[in-house]
C-alpha cells in the first residue's frame, strides 16, 4: 500500500467505511486493496449495468438506438443531470445513454430503467457473474419504507473487475464494451479519484495531459465512489481502480474522504508514470 494513502487512511473518522483495489490492466497485479469484498452503497456508479445492458440490446438488434422514449409523470428527478431542466422531454435512446455518461442523469436513467424493466437488468447483472453488485431501483430523492433502501450496491473487487472487462472489451464483446467505454469518457465529474489526473472536465474523450480516462461517479450525502480506467499514453501503462467510501447518516466526511480519494489518483498517477510503487501491500 502507498505510504501517502495509509497515511490518509488512517486520519479518517472511523465512520467512514472504504472499499477499494486498484490493479495494473497490463499484467493483471492487484497493486493495492483494502477490503475490497466489502459491499457499500454505490449511488449512481449502479447505472453503469445499465449501460452495459442497452448497449448489448442495440448490439444484438432488440434495441433501436435511435428509438425514441417520452418521459412520464414518475420518471421526472432532480438533482444529478440536466434532463429535468430541459423543455423537451422525448429523446434517443443513445442519448439518454449520453446524457448517463456525461453527467449521471437520474431522470434518463429512469426513462431507460422503465424500457428494460429492472428486473431484466438484474438478470442481467447476475448473468455477467456479479452477485454482490447491482442497481436496485429507480432513482429517487425520497425512498418510504416499501422501496429499496439505496439506489445500487457493490464492492471494489467486483466494480474493478467490471472496469477490467469493460476495458478488455470483455463485457458481452468488443463492440458492446466499446459503446459502454465512449459514453463513460465524457463524464464530467471529476472531483474524486480522477482529481489528481488535472484533466479537462469537458474535453477528455481523447488524450489530454498524457492521460486517458473513462470513469462513473456515485454521491450520495454519506458516500463517494469512483470506479474507473486511466492510461499513460508516454508510459503505456494502464490501471483500473474502483474506490467506495461511506460514512454514518448524518454525520458530513466528505472533505477528508475526498482528500484521500485525490491521494489515491496521485498514487496512481505516480505509478503510470515511474513503475511500481516502492512500498506496496495490501490489506
Amino acid at each position: 500500500m502507498s505510504a501517502a494513502f495509509t497515511q490518509a487512511l488512517t486520519g479518517l473518522p472511523t465512520a467512514v467505511a472504504w472499499s477499494a483495489r486498484v490493479v495494473d490492466l497490463t499484467s493483471g497485479e492487484t497493486l493495492w486493496e483494502h477490503e475490497p469484498a466489502r459491499v457499500l452503497k454505490t449511488a449512481s456508479v449502479g447505472k453503469l449495468f445499465l449501460l452495459a445492458e442497452v448497449a448489448r440490446r442495440i448490439k444484438a438488434g432488440t434495441l433501436k438506438p435511435g428509438e425514441v422514449l417520452v418521459a412520464t409523470a414518475d420518471d421526472v428527478v432532480a438533482d444529478s443531470g440536466v434532463l429535468y431542466l430541459l423543455r423537451q422531454q422525448d429523446h434517443r435512446i443513445d442519448d439518454l445513454c449520453l446524457l448517463i455518461g456525461a453527467v449521471s442523469d437520474n431522470m434518463a436513467t429512469n426513462i431507460l430503467l422503465r424500457r428494460i424493466g429492472l428486473a431484466e437488468l438484474q438478470r442481467a447483472t447476475r448473468d455477467l457473474g456479479f452477485t454482490h453488485s447491482e442497481l436496485r431501483d429507480m432513482v429517487r430523492l425520497n425512498r418510504s419504507r416499501d422501496d429499496p433502501r439505496t439506489l445500487s450496491v457493490g464492492n471494489a473487487a467486483e466494480l474493478c473487475e467490471l472496469v477490467f472487462r469493460i476495458e478488455s472489451g470483455a463485457i458481452h464483446d468488443a463492440a458492446v464494451s466499446e459503446q459502454v467505454r465512449r459514453w463513460l469518457c465524457v463524464n464530467t465529474d471529476l472531483s474524486m479519484v480522477a482529481q489528481a489526473f488535472h484533466l479537462d472536465p469537458l474535453a477528455h474523450t481523447g488524450p489530454d495531459h498524457g492521460v486517458t480516462l473513462w470513469n462513473k461517479t456515485g454521491t450520495i450525502s454519506d458516500g463517494r465512489i469512483d470506479i474507473g480506467c486511466v492510461g499513460h499514453v508516454d508510459s503505456g501503462r494502464k490501471v483500473g481502480y474502483a474506490v467506495l467510501a461511506n460514512w454514518t447518516w448524518g454525520e458530513n466526511h466528505r472533505d477528508p474522504v475526498l482528500d484521500a480519494m485525490r491521494l489515491v489518483g496521485v498514487e496512481i498517477r505516480r505509478y503510470l508514470e515511474n513503475g511500481p510503487w516502492v512500498a506496496s501491500s495490501s490489506r
